[in-house]
């Protein structure tokens, strides 16, 4: 379906620098995808990307184009600092994903076997190694990101809160990894302009990292900014307690942590009304903790489907699958599933 594209920044705000000038920083860029003949659907799709990565297209169709062949109005940003959002010199440190990293991670998982799931990788195009067209293409796209997780967070808020204002209607957020968590703390700046959340493997599990280390991550469950709680959590490390969960004897689930029972879990109060899509892929390392964020959701008084791709018989997809194979099956499942939500 031929399409419209429009871009423009929303939010930021003037600073002084050491020199007294007046610098414009934490600007987000957003590309608005619309159909041509006008958007059939009620409710535009707001996507937001993970960690080292941009809104930029790769210049084949993605899931934006699908979307748009839907009948959707489709927002497509790039987090104040990243990609096309400019960042100002002196403003924290930035960090970039190795191809080692990348690699291990997302493309040739089953090569490395880091998780159990890893092994069931096969829909990523190519040899997922450099060198590899495909690969290289991929990651000439991934870009310098900010190393304080809470200054990206605040920041990423606060612009697409101004954008859920632009946009002045109900809309679908979308969030992959990083991305995952601005969706969580926009919904919970603009609760009333958000009719649903598509999660597609946020980061997580609650609390802490996973797989790769186990430090302490995410103050607030889901995220490392403050969320909403009721009663309200002014410390966190006080105010929500922990407990443990038990994973599974063959290691395909890990033991992480969700609130304790007593005292009563605090709840999500301005999520709470907004109807959750969580999707995990089969051979996705978030296959080993992503039941966990869905049990820390539904204690905390969220409305959540898990959709494992596996048990839809979508299998092989890594934490990548917009990029994968298979990703317009995946991508009309989510349409299917969005008509019975909304």
């Amino acid at each position: 379906m031929p399409e419209r594209r429009e871009y423009f920044y929303v939010g930021g705000e003037y600073a002084v620098d050491e020199k007294g000038n007046h610098l414009f920083h934490n600007q987000m860029y957003v590309e608005k995808l619309s159909p041509e003949s006008g958007a059939t659907q009620a409710f535009p799709l707001v996507f937001f990307h993970g960690g080292a990565q941009s809104g930029t297209p790769d210049g084949t169709p993605g899931w934006a184009q699908f979307f748009v062949a839907q009948g959707y109005e489709c927002y497509i940003s790039d987090q104040p600092s990243r990609g096309r959002s400019p960042w100002t010199p002196g403003k924290g440190d930035f960090l970039i994903y190795p191809a080692e990293h990348v690699q291990a991670r997302f493309s040739a998982t089953e090569r490395q076997q880091l998780w159990p799931q890893a092994s069931l990788h096969t829909q990523w195009p190519g040899s997922g190694l450099m060198g590899d067209p495909y690969f290289d293409a991929y990651y000439a796209s991934c870009v310098p990101y900010r190393s304080s997780a809470t200054d990206q967070e605040t920041t990423t808020q606060s612009a697409a809160a101004a954008l859920l204002d632009r946009i002045g209607k109900p809309v679908i957020l979308v969030g992959h990894s990083q991305g995952g968590i601005m969706a969580w703390l926009v919904a919970d700046a603009r609760p009333g302009l958000v009719r649903t959340i598509v999660s597609i493997e946020p980061s997580g599990p609650p609390f802490s990292t996973a797989v790769f280390s186990s430090s302490p991550e995410r103050a607030y469950g889901l995220t490392n900014a403050p969320l909403v709680y009721d009663p309200p959590v002014t410390d966190p490390a006080r105010d929500l307690i922990k407990k443990r969960l038990g994973g599974s004897p063959d290691g395909m689930e890990v033991n992480y942590f969700i609130q304790a029972e007593d005292p009563a879990p605090r709840q999500l109060i301005n999520l709470k009304n907004i109807p959750v899509l969580l999707v995990t892929g089969e051979a996705s390392y978030h296959a080993v903790y992503d039941w966990c964020t869905v049990k820390f959701l539904e204690q905390a008084g969220v409305q959540v489907r898990h959709v494992e791709l596996a048990k839809e018989g979508i299998k092989g997809n890594g934490h990548m699958m917009f990029l994968e194979r298979n990703s317009d099956e995946i991508a009309n499942l989510l349409h299917k599933s969005l008509k019975d939500l909304t």
